[in-house]
Parts: structure tokens; sequence; C-alpha cells
């Protein structure tokens, strides 16, 4: 029989990422409209009434001063809205966007991403989306593309292909045109109050509690994690319980868990490299890749949208520290086969963002300008603290521990069915 510890670890494992996501909202929903309303007037920065199902916009690339998204990238603006389908199905109207690549990923309350709108699967014309909610039964009109939605509450979060030097205006007019409306073509936003706070960490047991099981109650889990569901009632986690009195035993359970989920995994490619989190719209009953992926790097998409390769430690299993001199080297025919585009990002183990530095180059790629190819056309990437005397192919990175995230958009084949050998992330010692 399971011990009760066992239970409550599973029970947390189950139910973090519904808190991640409530912190997400919270964090992530707009505070004002486009006409500058703010969503609770009377109220000061702690409020937790925020606007939803209106669409808001990064009008620039994300930097190390942006700490809403954790491991955020630096390929493209973020459009986001959060959906209440409680009161009926919504439309989302997106605009024509040419050859640019773009793409809204759908993620229900549990963080699977169930939906991807855009390049790869809809294309890039101009498009009018039925969304509803799993209680809506009806007809979707004519002419409307239909995108059933497993919980009410949804998050929508857009990327629009930029690059770092180009005339942003153009894309922040796409930004604009992308809309959503109640069914008679008016505007849908309305407020809503969030659940808590977003620098509220998990930490506490108590405030865990209650924002999962208020989560939970309002986007009911599926059917078939019932009977789990069932043996959590005697912890007080589920849908709309009660917190119970005596929190120790979960307290040190919780705490356990959150060290267990943030703590960094072997690689397993080789190299350095993590195999990439493989879902395609649901995680189906793996629960602790979803609370690591909730944790620290919560809003990814699919993997026939992105691939996401993370490395914590070097092809030696050693931490990434940026006292040293690391580098990777793509041989000549082996850089990445993606059908959009594919990036190489830093980021401080600490806190899970971007580092900040002068050059402010906090991602390398395919896209970025004046990288330099060897005499054999292949390409080896830099990274370390220190500014060597070649930049054009250097990653800066912290002095502290770090860990990259290679991004592989709309990724190839060799990709999706593994025969793609991934560099060996090298420590370089002096002299070499």
């Amino acid at each position: 029989m399971i011990s009760l510890t066992d239970l409550a670890r599973e029970a947390i494992l189950y139910a973090l990422p519904v808190y991640e996501m409530a912190r997400m909202q919270a964090s992530s929903s707009p505070r004002k409209n486009a006409k500058g309303e703010v969503a609770d007037p009377n109220a000061g920065p702690e409020s937790l009434k925020r606007w939803v199902n209106l669409f808001s916009h990064s009008r620039r690339l994300l930097n190390a001063s942006d700490r809403r998204v954790v491991t955020p990238n630096n390929d493209t603006l973020y459009t986001n809205a959060w959906l209440d389908l409680s009161e009926g199905p919504l439309l989302i109207k997106t605009p024509d966007t040419g050859q640019r690549y773009y793409v809204l990923g759908l993620l229900d309350f549990y963080t699977n991403p169930f939906a991807h709108l855009g390049t790869r699967t809809t294309g890039n014309g101009a498009q009018t989306f039925f969304v509803h909610g799993p209680q809506w039964q009806g007809t979707v009109p004519e002419g409307l593309t239909a995108v059933a939605c497993p919980t009410s509450n949804v998050w929508v979060l857009g990327r629009i292909l930029a690059h770092t030097n180009e005339d942003m205006a153009p894309v922040h007019a796409l930004q604009d045109a992308f809309e959503i409306t109640t069914l008679d073509g008016l505007p849908a936003q309305r407020v809503s109050e969030c659940m808590v706070q977003p620098q509220d960490l998990p930490g506490d047991a108590r405030t865990f509690l209650r924002v999962v099981n208020k989560a939970m109650a309002l986007n009911p889990p599926p059917d078939k994690d019932r009977p789990q569901l069932q043996q959590w009632t005697q912890l007080g986690i589920g849908p709309g319980l009660e917190t119970p009195s005596d929190l120790e035993m979960l307290q040190s359970v919780l705490t356990d868990t959150l060290q267990e989920v943030d703590t960094p995994q072997d690689t397993d490619l080789g190299g350095g490299w993590k195999a990439a989190v493989e879902v395609q719209d649901n995680f189906h009953g793996d629960w602790l890749t979803r609370a690591r992926v909730a944790r620290a790097y919560i809003g990814i998409l699919g993997s026939q949208e992105v691939l996401y390769l993370l490395a914590f430690r070097d092809s030696q299993g050693q931490v990434l520290d940026g006292k040293n001199h690391y580098r990777l080297r793509f041989p000549p025919g082996g850089l990445p086969q993606v059908n959009s585009f594919w990036s190489v990002t830093m980021y401080r183990k600490s806190d899970y963002l971007f580092y900040d530095h002068p050059e402010q180059r906090f991602a390398i790629g395919d896209r970025t300008a004046g990288l330099k190819y060897d005499s054999e056309g292949g390409l080896t990437l830099h990274l370390s603290h220190q500014r060597p005397d070649e930049i054009n192919n250097w990653l800066p990175a912290p002095a502290e521990p770090f860990y990259l995230a290679l991004r592989l958009y709309l990724p190839g084949q060799v990709h999706q069915n593994h025969s793609y050998t991934y560099p060996a992330i090298e420590l370089q010692k002096e002299g070499q």
C-alpha cells in the first residue's frame, strides 16, 4: 500500500502545474486594456483583478529586464491572452501574416499544449476560430474553425517571428490585428480575479492548497484522473476541497518535491544535452515531467511546432558555469534542420532568466548577423563570461552556473525521429 507521504508527493506533482498557471495568469494578464482602463481602478498594485479575453503584446524582443516568463525566447514577439470560456464560446480572429512565421499556442490550465494555430497547422491567411470550453454543446457556425478546449480557462501564448534590428512597426500592426470577440463580433474583454500574486512561489502549503483546489474547481481535471483524485481527498487536495488545519506533513513533502523537481537532470543525449520534452498536445500522465516543465519553462508548445533541448551540464557531465569557457561546434553539414529557424539561448540557473551584459546578446542562431564559419563550413560557438578576442560567435555567459536552450522552430524529420547528432558542449582548457 502506498504511504501517505508518497501519496502526497504524487498529488503535489499533479497540482504543481496548476499553481504555476495561476501565477502566470496573474503575471501576464493585463491590468489595463488598450484604452488605458484599469481592471481594478480602486485598488493598488496588490489587486488580483485583471483583464481576460483580451490580447496584450510585447513590442520588442524580451531581454534581461523582463521577468514575467521563465526561460523566455529572444526570437519572437509574444502575443498573450487568457481566455475565460465559462460564459460561452469566443471568436479569435487572426490576420494574414504573409511570409512571417507565427503561432498561437493554446494551453489548458494543466499546462497541456492542446492546440496550435498558425503557420504550420492553419496557414498564414486571415482566419476566424470558434473557441469553446468543455461544457459547450451546439453547432459551429459555417466558415469558422472550431477549437475545443479541455478547460474553461486557457492561456493563449502567441509568437511572431521578429529580427533584432528590423523595423517593428509592421510586426506591431500584425499584432494589433489579432482580436478576441463575442459571437456577435463585439470585444470580449472583461474583468476577472486571479487566485494568487505572481511573486508567491509555491513554498507555502496552505497557499498552495488554497490556490490549486480553487483552480481545479473552476477547471475540473479530466475524467481519467478521477481515481487518483479520489485518493487525494484525504490530504485535502482536490477540486473545491477545504484546506486541512494540520499541514505539517504536506509542508514537508511540498518542500522535498519542489527540490526534486528543480534538481537538474542528468544528460541522456550525450554531449551535455537533455532530450527534448516531446509533448504533442498532452503529457499523458507523465506528471513529473509536466511539473518540471511548469517550473522551468512553462508555456512550451508541442514538439512538432518547436523542439526545446536543454543543457545544464557539459559533455563530461559537469555543471555549466560561466567561469569556464565552452565551445559548441556544428560540423560541416551538421547545422540543425528546421523549416523555420533555430537558436541557442543563455539563461542564469539561479532564476531561469536572461543574463544582463553589455553586449545584450541573449541568443545566437541561424539569423544572427556576422557569424563566422570555418574553412570546412562548420560553425563553432563560444560560451563564456570572459569576453574573447573574436566576438562574432560568442554567446556571453554569467560568472555563475547557467543553462542553455536550443530551440528548433518547425523541426525537420531528423530531429523528430532522433537521427540527428547534437554537438557536444566541450569545456575548453587554457591554451586550447
